[in-house]
């Protein structure tokens, strides 16, 4: 299992030919690389699975990686920001704009994309004529003052995803640290009202089950941050503990709060795997299912259809809200809801049981077709705790075989930092 990787570490594992009597070994590099490959160099790689695109064909790039921010939940909080080389991003869309095809556009990667703002707008409108090209693009409310949206605008920018994640917390990435409730629900939706005016497609990120949620008051105010904000599309998760990735996560083992809950739903929809610190799972649940009913009822997506003048988007985000959302993510919260309804499911989620739900089980082998029965057993298990049991406060260095006896890794032993996720 690789952590951080670069060029070199990668040479290493290569050349390694060693035999490994162990179930795993756990590597990593120092730190991210300084550079990646640049488009030309995986343009033979991009430019057929372009080609078969039958409507939108989407270019993924990334200028930064790491994150100055300090969300306690995310994957890249403890991994330092470290902004590309912007000749090659200058390079790169230079290179794009000669060889682009018809309904493409470039969707920036970056965790959370322009944190050196003037940087690389002034990299993107020196490379490409004003508009030339369109923009995907992840961000902060705390980038997205006026002007700067009009500069994004300017240069192409079609379509912003910025994170709101809590009416409570996290409030650097929105610098509204000491505004909460209401009134952050109010400054976030003149915001965003704002950057939907230049930005055809805006969509706000909401995450469910963090600390500071309490009552039913978080889910209310995620309905009139709807009702204020019609045009920006809701993109709503439940939090998850991904093993090592993240420092909130030490505390939850602490705690005892994480649940063995099986990778194939780990994906911020199909299931939370942290216990709420202040709701009992059903009624976590009751909140989920109501505030995703009321964002994509008929009401508000009719107003979102209206509030939405470009047609195309229009469409597709009825399309996305009935397909995606009541024909998907609607559906699963109000299963797993009424499955906690069920002994053996409750018992599960409560820690009173690690024996998976069988549920979870007939789903997996369902998804898993013929590939299942090549499962080793005991796969669909793993130690919650990990983590905290290594002692070590920091993302663990090995791996460890089935009877818990511990092999050291061979390759780079000693380059695993605090910030290996």
């Amino acid at each position: 299992m690789v952590g951080l990787c670069d060029k070199e570490l990668v040479r290493d594992i290569l050349q390694d030919c060693s035999s490994y009597p162990s179930l795993g070994q756990h590597i990593a590099a120092k730190g991210q690389p300084s550079d990646l490959p640049g488009l030309e160099e995986r343009w033979k790689f991009l430019e057929p699975a372009m080609e078969q695109a039958k409507m939108i064909r989407a270019v993924p790039m990334i200028g930064s990686l790491g994150c100055p921010y300090t969300c306690s939940f995310c994957v890249d909080a403890v991994v330092p920001y470290q902004p590309l080389d912007f000749e090659t991003l200058t390079t790169d869309l230079r290179f794009f704009l000669d060889r682009r095809l018809p309904r493409s556009f470039i969707v920036w990667h970056d965790p959370n994309f322009g944190v050196r703002f003037n940087h690389y707008l002034d990299a993107i409108q020196q490379a490409v004529p004003s508009g030339s090209i369109k923009f995907v693009a992840e961000s902060s409310l705390s980038l997205l003052g006026e002007e700067n949206v009009k500069r994004l605008r300017h240069s192409g920018f079609v379509s912003i995803l910025p994170g709101i994640e809590s009416w409570y917390d996290i409030g650097e990435k929105s610098r509204l640290r000491k505004v909460t409730g209401m009134a952050r629900v109010r400054r976030v939706a003149d915001q965003l009202n704002m950057v939907h005016s230049y930005i055809p497609y805006v969509q706000g990120n909401l995450i469910f089950g963090l600390d500071a949620d309490e009552g039913a008051e978080p889910f209310e105010l995620a309905k009139r941050f709807f009702d204020l904000a019609p045009g920006i599309y809701p993109h709503l998760a439940v939090l998850s503990a991904f093993g090592r990735n993240a420092v909130s996560n030490l505390e939850y083992q602490r705690a005892d709060r994480v649940i063995a809950v099986p990778f194939h739903f780990l994906d911020l929809l199909q299931s939370m795997n942290v216990k709420p610190k202040h709701y009992t799972w059903t009624e976590f649940y009751d909140h989920v299912c109501d505030v995703f009913a009321y964002a994509f009822s008929a009401r508000a997506m009719a107003r979102r259809f209206a509030a939405n003048e470009n047609t195309l988007i229009r469409f597709e985000q009825l399309f996305r809200g009935l397909t995606a959302e009541i024909g998907n993510r609607v559906r699963v919260h109000r299963n797993m809801r009424q499955w906690l309804d069920e002994p053996d499911f409750r018992a599960f989620f409560e820690g009173e049981t690690h024996r998976i739900p069988q549920r979870f089980v007939d789903i997996i082998r369902q998804k898993m077709g013929w590939l299942w029965e090549w499962l080793p057993e005991g796969a669909l298990d793993y130690d919650p705790n990990a983590f905290l049991e290594s002692g070590t406060g920091h993302p663990l260095t090995v791996l460890t075989a089935p009877h818990g006896t511990p092999h050291s890794p061979k390759l780079n032993e000693s380059a695993l930092s605090s910030s290996e996720r």
